[in-house]
């Protein structure tokens, strides 16, 4: 007998899959004809073609590990991670600060051993193993911790298989702030054919009830050319046309201290057939080559059931190393990140490689799975700010949302010849009346994370509310200006926002900012333009200061005229630095040019205050505004808003303004 290689064993079981479907052939018996005949090695390739002019970026990630990068948690604790081979020993810290530590990196997950530690215990180990063949360690450093001297001062090393490597520093107060997202490779074919082999059809021997993977079973017995072929129309990036690696590499040279990433890191929902055309540009678009096949030799077998469909795509570790970790690898060098969750990260698309990797604390061991579908907000604390996270990955918007906005030939509103207002329609989820059961709870859960959001923001004077999915952005739609996301705003209570100074979001797949008069709503900074797609806004640039945004419960009153805004279609981030006054953020943005191969910063700025606090209803507190506040610990006169901030928390009381 002729001994084969296990992928090869894989690619023979990929083609014959489908005349065991037709002929009801034994599965065992298939693998023993296939283990005689070693002569045809068809590849992945082969089977969705990958002969377009661009090759895959994408190297080979065992030359790379291990990766080390740093998540923030709640409170701001920070995460130490290590992704390394399976059956290596986790990197051992070294402290330059305290010659006594002995703390410890842990395996939180081991490809080899089968074990989720921490991220859960209980959610089928037998099957992700064919999707993450890496091993994840961990190291929480807190108040308590041996390292907190080492890496806070930046001298936190790991040591490995005699090589050190640098962690970055997490400092107590930081100052500059990357703010990015919405990064990865839109690859999104509309035949997810491969999701339809189920236990009822599976050739007999089978049991294809692998997880599935954007609707795709991880199983290659329901795999043919032509479930793959079929359609190839769908939305789909040509692989150079997606500048993320060059974005981040950019990025990677900021020098800032803390990167805030919105979420939307892996795109790649599936293969991406040549000639595949892109429905919305109608235009093909050459991404071929993230049917790769250099991994296989990687995939794992577990009897009859093979657990991964190929290529560089997919909530796997080769779909996370190639529109993730691979682009991102530098820039996660050099700064901290706060990780939060996008709606390609919910369970059924990017949801397992999110709480694999990214998701900074531990999963409830009650959890059945290792992916949560919704999780309470969180806040990461420093000295003069903190960050406020919003997971809102799951929110179903009216009619698909802004993915699916269209502009007639009539094209998006003009700026008022006579100086009226424009204000933005409010897409309301119960026109849908199928959804309504789904709105009301979504209404209800998202009220009660925007209540305990107010009560975080009590811990810092400054706070930055950061979410995936804007509260106060607006777009075209057919004729008219749009404000999403209307599930969020309907959940805001009256004084939600009053402590936040800025927002930052994604979703949009554009860049979008906007400035409200006399800071009566926070400013809206929306950076979806990290890599992925653009989606073209067509909104003036004219009618901006003439938006007059209302949000919300027609009670509370919210809303706010815009003073000045921008919206771009073109790939970049943003940089917001604490100025040395500590009473305001500017935010400088810059974009791509994709013809000169470099980054350039654009006049338009933000200023954002420090502080937000209204005096009264519908008036806020700024330096130089004397106000009057009665508390049962006496009467206190200032002008500042800070101060006010100050007192209350000191006093942990209500106010009475007088």
């Amino acid at each position: 007998m002729v001994r084969i290689s296990s992928a090869s064993l894989l690619f023979y079981f990929y083609i014959a899959s489908a005349n065991a479907q037709k002929n009801n052939h034994d599965v065992q018996r298939i693998i023993r004809d296939l283990q005689d005949d070693a002569s045809y090695k068809p590849a992945p390739s082969e089977i969705l073609g990958d002969d377009g002019a661009v090759e895959d970026p994408t190297p080979d990630y065992h030359d790379y590990l291990p990766l080390v990068y740093v998540v923030f948690g709640k409170d701001g604790d920070p995460h130490v991670r290590a992704i390394i081979e399976p059956g290596d020993d986790c990197p051992v810290p070294l402290s330059q600060h305290n010659a006594r530590a002995k703390e410890k990196m842990l395996s939180i997950y081991d490809v080899e051993s089968q074990q989720l530690k921490s991220i859960a215990t209980l959610s089928n180990p037998e099957k992700l193993p064919y999707r993450f063949p890496v091993q994840l360690c961990g190291l929480t450093i807190d108040a308590t911790s041996e390292y907190l001297e080492d890496i806070k001062k930046g001298d936190l090393k790991l040591t490995m298989n005699d090589q050190t490597y640098d962690v970055p520093a997490v400092k107590a107060n930081p100052s500059k702030f990357l703010l990015l997202g919405d990064t990865g490779m839109r690859i999104k074919p509309t035949n997810l054919g491969m999701g339809k082999l189920g236990d009822d059809n599976a050739p007999d021997g089978v049991d294809c009830t692998a997880p599935e993977v954007y609707g795709i079973h991880q199983c290659y017995t329901n795999v043919t050319k032509e479930l793959l072929t079929e359609v190839p129309e769908g939305s789909y990036q040509s692989t150079d046309g997606w500048f993320f690696k060059e974005i981040a590499d950019n990025a990677a040279d900021e020098d800032v201290d803390v990167i805030v990433y919105v979420g939307d890191y892996l795109y790649r929902q599936g293969p991406c057939p040549e000639g595949a055309v892109d429905t919305a540009s109608n235009t093909t678009k050459e991404c071929s080559a993230v049917n790769a096949d250099s991994h296989m030799e990687e995939t794992l077998e577990s009897d009859t059931i093979l657990n991964f469909v190929p290529g560089h795509y997919g909530d796997n570790w080769w779909g996370w190393w190639a529109d993730w970790f691979y682009p991102a690898m530098n820039m996660l060098k050099t700064a901290p990140i706060i990780p939060t969750r996008g709606n390609h990260e919910i369970c059924s698309r990017g949801g397992f490689g999110y709480f694999m990797f990214m998701f900074p604390h531990d999963v409830d061991s009650s959890e059945e799975d290792v992916c949560l579908s919704k999780f309470p907000p969180y806040n990461v604390r420093f000295e003069n700010e903190q960050f406020l996270i919003m997971d809102d990955s799951q929110i179903n918007p009216l009619r698909g949302g802004v993915d699916h906005y269209m502009v007639t030939p009539q094209g998006c509103p003009e700026a008022p010849v006579d100086g009226s207002r424009i204000v933005p329609v409010r897409e309301n989820r119960y026109l849908d009346e199928k959804e309504a059961e789904d709105t009301r709870e979504q209404i209800e859960l998202f009220t009660d994370y925007f209540q305990q959001i107010e009560e975080l923001s009590a811990e810092r004077e400054t706070n930055f509310y950061v979410g995936h999915r804007p509260i106060l952005g607006i777009g075209c739609n057919y004729t008219s200006i749009v404000t999403l996301d209307w599930t969020l705003q309907q959940s805001l209570g009256p004084t939600t926002l009053d402590r936040i100074s800025g927002i930052i979001t994604g979703h949009m797949h554009w860049l979008e900012v906007l400035e409200f008069e006399e800071n009566k709503l926070p400013a809206q900074m929306v950076v979806g333009n990290g890599g992925t797609m653009m989606i073209e806004n067509k909104i003036k640039q004219s009618s901006i200061p003439f938006v007059d945004l209302k949000i919300g419960k027609e009670e509370y009153n919210l809303q706010a005229r815009v003073k000045r805004g921008l919206t771009m279609s073109e790939f970049g981030y943003g940089v917001m630095e604490r100025q040395e006054d500590n009473k305001s953020y500017e935010v400088k943005f810059n974009v791509y040019n994709q013809d000169a191969g470099a980054m350039e910063t654009l006049d338009f700025k933000l200023s954002i205050p420090a502080v937000r606090v209204k005096a009264d209803a519908g008036q806020l507190v700024g330096e130089g505004q004397e106000v009057t506040v009665g508390v049962s610990e006496g009467t206190y006169s200032f002008t500042s808003a800070a101060k006010l901030v100050s007192i209350v928390t000191a006093l942990g009381t209500s106010l009475l303004f007088m």
